[in-house]
């Protein structure tokens, strides 16, 4: 009987150390996790950093010549034409702080876990961040926003991210190419909306591992990432109990649909 209960007591005790060790392996691979996604960001914003120079310093400059321009012509009594150089000068300061706000949620540390999420709101902070590459790039935007907010389920920073990530990447993929055409698109399609991003580039030359780690879908000769951007998209879209998969497109580009669960009306209100 006594040797029983010391085989009971060791073997519960191996037991208590296994669920030690499974929780402390857990809580690395979380925080492994939350590591590549914040390398992920660091990433993007880099590459992004010439763009969004760019993006600050054209309205600045504008303001500065709206600004002078103004001067002058309250030295020649014209009021009115200043009056509209300052309203021109509000704008910009608008679309400026816009910009910088947009920057700045999207840098920010978010607290995990899921909540009702806006995609229209998330789709138009990533057109404001990229709207001067794809300006400078000529490329068409074929895009209709719906005309009120599209509640799903998700983490508005992250699947910012996840969003950004596959706009960036459709146009990397259509550089130096002639026809460049980015779509989007918004489906409900019952208790999921699925948003779909297209592009004319070149496609993926290996469908089955666009979700590795380090698996560029760049072509050679074009700038390079971490190779981590899609698989962390992976990764943020799951966590949302969402989809993610992308395919080749008949004639040309690739096409990315993220699925996620849809807020019904009735629970948003």
């Amino acid at each position: 009987m006594a040797a029983r209960t010391r085989e009971l007591s060791t073997a519960v005790d191996q037991l208590r150390d296994e669920v030690a060790e499974r929780l402390e392996a857990e809580a690395a691979l979380k925080k492994a996790q939350a590591d590549l996604i914040r390398a992920g960001k660091l990433s993007a914003l880099g590459q992004m950093s010439a763009g969004i120079s760019h993006e600050l310093n054209q309205p600045l400059m504008a303001i500065r010549s709206y600004a002078e321009n103004g001067t002058a012509f309250i030295a020649r009594g014209q009021p009115e034409i200043a009056g509209e150089n300052l309203d021109r000068i509000s704008d910009l300061a608008r679309r400026m702080g816009r910009i910088i706000r947009n920057l700045r949620a999207f840098a920010r540390q978010e607290v995990e876990g899921v909540s009702d999420v806006d995609l229209v709101g998330v789709i138009d902070a990533v057109l404001e961040i990229t709207q001067t590459r794809m300006t400078h790039e000529e490329v068409t935007l074929d895009y209709s926003p719906p005309s009120s907010p599209v509640m799903v389920r998700g983490g508005e920073v992250r699947l910012q991210q996840v969003v950004l990530n596959l706009v960036s990447n459709a146009l990397d993929a259509m550089a130096g190419r002639a026809d460049r055409r980015l779509t989007l698109r918004i489906v409900a399609e019952g208790a999921t909306t699925r948003l779909s991003v297209r592009d004319t580039g070149a496609g993926i030359a290996e469908p089955e591992r666009m979700f590795d780690p380090f698996y560029s879908t760049k072509e050679v000769g074009q700038a390079e990432g971490m190779g981590l951007g899609l698989s962390i998209s992976y990764a943020i879209i799951e966590s949302f109990g969402g989809t993610i998969a992308g395919h080749n497109v008949e004639g040309g580009g690739a096409e990315f649909t993220v699925g996620l669960t849809a807020v019904q009306k009735s629970e948003a209100a």
